[in-house]
């Protein structure tokens, strides 16, 4: 991995500390939030079961985990059973009820106490339904995650039983799902997007684009979990790349794989102000010549683009601007760059064909 400045470290050989390094994709995502982490350690242990084949799982279809504080006091008050390291040990999970640690590794379950369709009610009776939850389909490949309890938001992923890759066409499966599922309406975009009770205005938060970042890197984080390390604020000697995803190189250190430059266009600023089109062709002519830039300063194979259109009319394609075809066509390979809609009401996104009826 290109790094400037770096040094020996004395008395620790290179291979050891290329070792270390490239243990760090499977590593949590500590600036995730605890809900979300717990989120990504289910899941982990899920499709690792699912891509061997769901062994000594039986003909259960669903599996509840719950985050709780203390889950050996909550496990025994319903007459619990201990689990400890459930991937090594080989715990069955469909059928039961977990109450667990955030990394999933340790806590008492019981056996589901209602049909699936009332386990949330099951929990509201017994005070958790303020808890984060994971529900585990498996006939659907589906789990639902509701990180503020029974009544927040649902958030919906793929069990996957084939492990993800480091391939372009996933980074875009990842990408879709970012946008399908925390970013199309304002009630899945990250706090921050838009000006509280203001996105029906099309009127943006301060920093849209810090908010998109810090969500995205969590989501990649957890859609490659042990193969990819997402990272945000590289900083170099020509600037701070957005997002950085490093894979496992051929000593068995990080290197450089994707470069991702994030850019927001806008109707309007914080305070209501219009906004040009001329200025968002010019953030994302920007927005080109810095991927390409970060891309070749750190020798990458992959430099993209990622626009998050905030504007309230979207129906011209501001990367067809010649502006933009000319700063494209200064660099070869070309930057990758993709348009991603955003909405300022479900109304909006429905008519646009983005969400269902």
């Amino acid at each position: 991995m290109a790094a400037e400045g770096s040094r020996e470290v004395a008395g620790v050989k290179d291979e050891v500390l290329a070792a270390v390094a490239g243990l760090s994709p499977a590593l949590p995502n500590v600036r995730a939030s605890r809900a979300d982490r717990f989120a990504q350690a289910v899941r982990t242990l899920l499709e690792r079961r699912a891509q061997e084949g769901w062994p000594e799982e039986g003909t259960a279809d669903v599996a509840v985990f719950v985050l709780v504080d203390y889950p050996r006091k909550v496990g025994q008050t319903y007459g619990g059973t201990p689990f400890a390291d459930p991937a090594a040990q080989g715990t069955p999970l469909l059928g039961r009820l977990f109450f667990s640690s955030t990394d999933a590794t340790r806590g008492q379950f019981i056996p589901l106490p209602s049909e699936a369709a009332a386990i949330f009610d099951w929990l509201e009776d017994h005070g958790l339904g303020n808890c984060p939850i994971v529900a585990v389909y498996r006939k659907a490949k589906e789990m639902v995650t509701r990180c503020f309890g029974t009544e927040g938001p649902a958030r919906s992923d793929v069990i996957r039983d084939q492990e993800p890759a480091a391939t372009v066409q996933q980074l875009m499966d990842a990408l879709s799902y970012f946008h399908r599922s925390r970013a199309v309406t304002p009630t899945r975009c990250p706090d921050g997007v838009w000006k509280p009770d203001c996105a029906d205005r099309y009127i943006p938060g301060p920093q849209p684009e810090n908010s998109i970042q810090v969500d995205l890197q969590v989501v990649l984080s957890s859609w490659f979990r042990g193969v990819v390390r997402a990272e945000t604020e590289d900083s170099t000697n020509i600037g701070r790349i957005d997002l950085r995803l490093l894979t496992t190189g051929a000593d068995g250190g990080l290197i450089y794989w994707v470069i991702l430059e994030l850019k927001v266009i806008k109707s309007f600023t914080n305070s209501a102000s219009k906004v040009r089109d001329a200025t968002n062709v010019e953030a994302i002519v920007k927005g080109v010549r810095q991927a390409a830039a970060y891309r070749a300063n750190r020798d990458a194979p992959e430099g993209m683009l990622e626009i998050y259109d905030l504007r309230q009319d979207k129906s011209e394609d501001l990367t067809a601007r010649q502006d933009v075809a000319i700063a494209l066509a200064a660099y070869s390979p070309p930057v990758r760059v993709h348009v991603w809609p955003v909405y300022g009401s479900a109304d909006d996104a429905r008519a646009a064909g983005e969400i269902g009826v």
